[in-house]
């Protein structure tokens, strides 16, 4: 039949119906409605990624007409494509006058001279009245120049009423750039269209049926980075199983899924030179040219050429920086790839690890080089570039990523360099490792000790410094301190940190703060940032229990910026600044800055000590409590348990974690929990503890005044308030002698509280008034909160109570005290709308002393978001320098000194 053309496929222009389960995405939606505004919309990612489906949903809810083309393979002959671009535009171009003689066959036209016929297609587009949408899915197909001319002549010729999107896994070469830059274009990339945590539990829920845990969704879409395709793969796969969260830690490209849709759309598509090329690369966790001519043996560079025709194939590869120099692979395309690396080529790999390594060694990135060299098997070389940063890396706090070297180590390599020997058992203790592990560890090493002798005492001071014994830990640490060269920074850090920290315990607390702080600067000087951040946040702990609140978060701050690189990242010991940055903000009842700090703090002090991530979880479960999430509270205080359990080097922790567990009870009303937990530490019936002066060093006797509080709530919850001042009588002077008014003020509130029920008022408002003294300097909030309901009925009998005992100025500044905490803890429940326990001349909400400027207001719209500092700069397109300058102003004016007290104060202030 010559002459004669192929039918048109009609299911090439329709545009595939919603599906009925499908995920709502309101932000990615309103990021096409905007994109109208411009003459293109690209939606570029890899296959996979929801690209169809998002622009079908999209398209269903716009009300503009829609011209659609699915393109396939055969559309790259011009007369072919244009005849489908014409039939798929005649749904939305106006009716044609008919006229005396038929116009030609499109395909006529098109195949003898194409740019004339989209030139008679584009003045009949001119004629359209209102906005029209041309969708071409699937663009990627095309690969014929010609259609990528014609499709540029479109672009520039296109009417302002018309607007096209193209859906492609790669960029398309057009003049995509000049677009940009005319802001005449709006893209979606993959990073767009990666599934949220929240967007992925929606889908596992109601598209792929699976009721999974928050917990578990979003580790599963973190392992597949939001790919859509991969979560649904991995939902077929986890049908039927029963230990998800195992499947889940075990996810990787060799799924058999997920293996054979990569197989059979991504890598079976490429050239033999490509596919070498991914298979090769796989085991870089970074990928740039010359690192991979390198792997390769390429005399001739040739490798950046292919990362730049990669990223622009959207072959599952990322970018990592503004001048894509440097990428990655998708996670679980990575695992494809190695898994079929290993089974093709199994010979290869460690050849390709152990070049890999003497690149990253000659380009002075000595942990890539360790990383590879142990992938190869080569452990002795690896011991070696271990020993050259071991000291740099211990000062920066990288403990897991040491412990993860040295495990892989076997002993025989390992004690043949006896400073690694011995500095894994400190390591193995920081980490939560058991302590007859450690130990056992630390008898090996000491066959080294003719070797190493200050390095033995020294970590032996560590461990007896976990185990809770001063007198061992200060022999040890002396005996180190003797013996250590002057150039071992780290350990004799940790060797004087330990001698200064127990030389305060019996007796001298300002003579043990200054040696902490010259400790701190020692660090600084010596670049021992780890021992600096410990000593400067023990000694920001030591002011905070003496109540010197602002002094603290000082030193806190401090430590944090040190402890922070200069691309603004943290290192892992930034975590216990954190933690304390969050027990003030929580003193001062200001919760939203505390969860912010705690939550990072997590994060970081996983990746470093275990003993650490406790803290910071004990301060996240006394912060659920004081956001009434009791069930939040108590999940946080479970894994502190467990944390403490596995560390066994004391029993320490584990009564601090009890005290903590009985305090949140009486908080929660259960008085009878509560009670056993008192029975069984030998604290009720309460019959008496010595707990003079003399036994102020003893350490077995250190948490009496953290738990005898708690015995005194438990009494007065007993109707026994004559037993409560009982135990209050031992426990008040202890915190009074010590300096302790976070301490203080809770004894004296359940003092006020016990005085109260026995109907002695006037002493019971005198006790609430120490109370108030204490904590009105500092602004505390916390110790009122714990006490609930009786807090806020003796904070409605004090005003009445000091007016009739007028002592002036005084007495107006804790007026004033009381009025803030009723504005932060509410007045009690028997108070009516009508009646609150203070009437305010003016409202409690506090005001700015200084408005912001336009410009500061910019960037503080900026701060609750992930923004760096430069980031914002970037935003705002001003210098970084001008972004510091109006932070410190901004800072002032809310009387905030971090961003999560800005952010928490602008909140309040109602300007976010």
């Amino acid at each position: 039949m010559k002459g004669m053309v192929a039918p048109l496929l009609t299911t090439k222009l329709y545009a595939p119906p919603t599906r009925p389960a499908l995920v709502a995405r309101p932000h990615l939606i309103e990021r096409l409605n905007d994109g109208l505004r411009h003459k293109l919309i690209l939606v570029a990612a890899p296959a996979g990624f929801g690209k169809t489906t998002l622009l079908s949903e999209w398209l269903s809810q716009c009300a503009a007409p829609v011209a659609w083309l699915s393109v396939d393979e055969d559309d790259n002959d011009p007369a072919r494509f244009l005849a489908y671009l014409t039939a798929a535009l005649e749904s939305v171009l106006p009716v044609a006058t008919p006229t005396a003689e038929a116009p030609p066959p499109v395909w006529d036209v098109a195949a003898r001279d194409p740019e004339t016929a989209l030139t008679a297609l584009i003045n009949r587009l001119n004629a359209l009245a209102g906005d029209c949408i041309l969708v071409l899915d699937d663009y990627h197909l095309i690969t014929a120049q010609p259609i990528h001319d014609l499709l540029t002549f479109l672009l520039n010729h296109l009417p302002r009423t018309m607007h096209l999107v193209i859906a492609s896994r790669a960029d398309p070469p057009l003049p995509v750039a000049r677009l940009r830059g005319r802001g005449q274009l709006t893209e979606l990339r993959q990073a767009d269209l990666r599934f949220t945590t929240d967007e992925a539990i929606e889908f596992l829920r109601r598209v792929a049926g699976l009721s999974l845990t928050a917990d578990e969704a979003t580790a599963l879409n973190a392992r597949a980075e939001g790919w859509v395709a991969g979560l649904q793969m991995a939902a077929i796969s986890m049908q039927g199983r029963e230990d998800i969260a195992g499947f889940i830690r075990a996810l990787s490209g060799s799924n058999r899924y997920i293996l054979d849709y990569l197989v059979e759309e991504v890598i079976e598509r490429q050239p033999d030179n490509i596919q070498a090329f991914l298979f090769q690369t796989a085991i870089l966790d970074r990928l740039n040219g010359a690192l991979c001519d390198a792997v390769l043996c390429r005399e001739t560079p040739e490798s950046q050429a292919i990362l730049e025709y990669l990223d622009a194939a959207n072959l599952f590869i990322t970018p990592l920086d503004d001048r894509r120099a440097w990428y990655r692979y998708h996670r679980l395309f990575a695992d494809l790839l190695r898994s079929r690396l290993l089974r093709l080529w199994p010979e290869r790999a460690p050849d390709l690890h152990r070049r890999t390594a003497v690149w990253y060694a000659a380009h002075g990135d000595i942990p890539e080089a360790i990383a590879h060299r142990l992938d190869a098997g080569d452990h002795e070389p690896a011991a070696e570039l271990i020993e050259q940063i071991l000291e740099a890396l211990l000062m920066r706090g990288e403990v897991a990523t040491l412990l993860h070297w040295l495990d892989a180590l076997p002993e025989a390599v390992s004690g043949a360099h006896p400073p690694l020997y011995a500095i894994h058992a400190g390591l193995m203790l920081l980490s939560g490792r058991p302590l007859e592990i450690v130990e056992a560890r630390l008898r090996n090493a000491e066959r080294y000790s003719d070797q190493i002798p200050g390095q033995i005492a020294a970590l032996r001071a560590v461990v007896s410094a976990y185990k809770v014994q001063p007198g061992d830990a200060l022999t040890f640490a002396r005996s180190a301190l003797a013996q250590l060269p002057k150039t071992d920074h780290f350990l004799r850090g940790f060797a004087q940190w330990i001698v200064s920290s127990y030389e305060s315990l019996g007796g001298d607390l300002d003579l043990g703060d200054h040696r902490l702080d010259e400790l701190a600067r020692l660090g600084v000087n010596s670049g021992n940032v780890m021992i600096a951040v410990l000593a400067w946040a023990q000694l920001a702990e030591s002011q905070a229990r003496q109540g010197h609140l602002h002094k603290a978060q000082e030193l806190y701050q401090r430590a944090l910026n040190l402890a922070t690189d200069a691309q603004g990242q943290r290192l892992p010991i930034a975590g216990s600044a954190l933690v304390g940055l969050s027990d003030i903000a929580l003193l001062r009842g200001n919760l939203d800055a505390a969860t912010g700090y705690v939550q990072e703090a997590i994060t970081l002090t996983e990746s470093w000590s275990e003993i650490a991530a406790l803290e910071a979880y004990t301060a996240l479960a006394w912060i659920r409590q004081a956001q009434d999430d009791a069930d939040a509270a108590n999940t946080a205080l479970q894994q502190a348990q467990r944390i403490a359990i596995r560390f066994d080097a004391t029993d320490f922790d584990d009564r601090a974690v009890a005290c903590l567990q009985a305090r949140l009870w009486m908080m929660q009303d259960n008085v009878a929990a509560a009670q056993r937990w008192a029975e069984e530490h030998g604290l009720y019936p309460f019959t008496g503890i010595d707990l003079s002066p003399k036994t102020d060093s003893q350490p077995e006797k250190r948490m009496f005044k953290y738990e005898l509080p708690v015995v005194a709530h438990l009494l007065l919850a007993q109707n026994q308030p004559a037993a409560a001042l009982a135990v209050l009588d031992v426990a008040l002077p202890v915190a009074t002698r010590q300096r302790r008014p976070a301490l203080m003020i809770q004894m004296y509130l359940l003092q006020a509280m016990a005085l109260r029920s026995l109907g002695q008022h006037e002493r019971a408002m005198t006790a609430l008034e120490q109370a108030f003294i204490l904590g009105e300097p500092e602004g505390y909030v916390s110790p009122f909160r714990e006490m609930g309901t009786a807090a806020l009925e003796l904070l409605a009998e004090f005003r009445p109570w000091r007016e009739r005992h007028p002592r002036g100025a005084e007495a107006q500044r804790l007026y004033a005290y009381a009025e803030k905490l009723v504005a932060i803890l509410g007045n009690p429940p028997s108070q009516t709308s009508t009646t609150v326990l203070y009437r305010h001349t003016e409202s409690p909400t506090p005001v700015l002393t200084e408005s912001l400027s336009s410009r500061e207001l910019d960037i503080l719209h900026l701060l609750p978001s992930d923004l760096s500092t430069a980031e914002i700069a970037q935003a705002l397109f001003i210098s970084v320098h001008t972004v510091r300058s109006h932070l410190k102003t901004i800072y002032s004016k809310l009387d905030a000194h971090t961003r999560y007290e800005a952010i928490a104060r602008a909140q309040t202030l109602n300007l976010l």
